[in-house]
């Protein structure tokens, strides 16, 4: 049987040249974020605006937020090399506050989830299932994990972060909790409820279905061209935010999000020879999966699943 050719380099120059010095759609996908909130929510608090509708609006934004998170943390938005490197971060942290999210705990899971994809040590293996059990039950219990400050204390402490990294973390635990608070004693609680928490649960829970189980199912999967999927369908790129190309993401993490399609559209043919998992809307069954690209189910070993960073 024939080696198949490692074609890792020319894929990189690809992705090389789909990197941008800054990425400006995400710079902008942030600057809407606040905005976006403030507006839906103050229409509805003036009767211009349904509050369901609102709620939706909102929920949408919520939705859309995180990728500036995970662009973010991969230090996606302005160039590594670059004096403004810290705006990544900052932008990240931004992004999260609205989705109780501790940006360097976070950053950590995710790191350790691209080295160790679908193994048993991969943060996000919570979400290898079924897409009911999945969706509906541990999707949610991760969500209200974050609300747990014991929760938080144990990521910190897992994923070995500087003493600095930690204290900031705590605070902004303290942060997130303080604004709460306080919004509550203002009386606002009930819509606090309507404009944020209800739409975050499912905005980010929709997000997280689409970010972990979709692209990674059936989770038991490794190697650079299989432990991810690329989803092809009508509105996939923009309904997802390109995430229905999530295996360009996963073999190039420093392409921006909204690259992924014209990487994918050029290195389609490598990604064929090399039987990558290229399906439509609904991930195909874990044994197909499987039989089509000839991969290891997670556990055995795998070098190429190593070769991301």
């Amino acid at each position: 049987m024939p080696v198949a050719q490692n074609t890792i380099k020319q894929e990189i120059e690809v992705g090389r040249r789909f990197s941008p010095v800054v990425a400006v759609p995400t710079l902008l996908l942030l600057a809407g974020v606040y905005p976006g909130l403030a507006l839906s929510t103050c229409l509805a608090l003036g009767d211009y605006l349904p509050p369901w509708l609102a709620a939706l609006a909102n929920g949408i934004i919520l939705y859309a937020t995180y990728t500036v998170v995970h662009e973010g943390v991969h230090d996606n938005i302005v160039s590594r090399k670059s004096r403004f490197r810290w705006v990544n971060m900052t932008a990240a942290f931004l992004a999260a506050l609205p989705l109780w999210l501790l940006i360097y705990p976070h950053r950590g899971s995710h790191i350790v989830h691209h080295r160790k994809c679908n193994s048993a040590s991969d943060p996000d293996i919570y979400a290898r299932g079924s897409f009911g059990v999945v969706a509906l039950w541990r999707i949610p219990l991760a969500i209200l994990g974050q609300f747990n400050p014991f929760e938080q204390y144990r990521l910190c402490a897992e994923h070995g972060l500087s003493r600095w990294q930690r204290y900031f973390s705590y605070a902004s635990f303290a942060l997130f909790v303080a604004i709460v608070t306080s919004i509550c004693a203002l009386g606002y609680a009930y819509e606090l409820l309507v404009f944020w928490l209800v739409p975050f649960f499912i905005g980010y829970g929709v997000m997280l279905v689409l970010f972990t189980w979709v692209p990674h199912h059936p989770h038991s999967i490794t190697g650079r061209y299989h432990d991810t999927r690329c989803s092809l369908w009508r509105g996939g790129n923009l309904l997802t935010q390109g995430q229905n190309y999530h295996l360009i993401h996963h073999m190039m993490p420093w392409v921006p999000w909204y690259r992924y399609e014209r990487v994918f559209d050029e290195i389609r043919p490598l990604l064929e020879q090399k039987h990558a998992i290229i399906d439509g809307f609904w991930p195909r069954p874990a044994r197909d999966a499987i039989d089509y690209t000839g991969a290891r189910p997670a556990g055995q070993d795998d070098k190429s699943s190593a070769s991301r960073a």
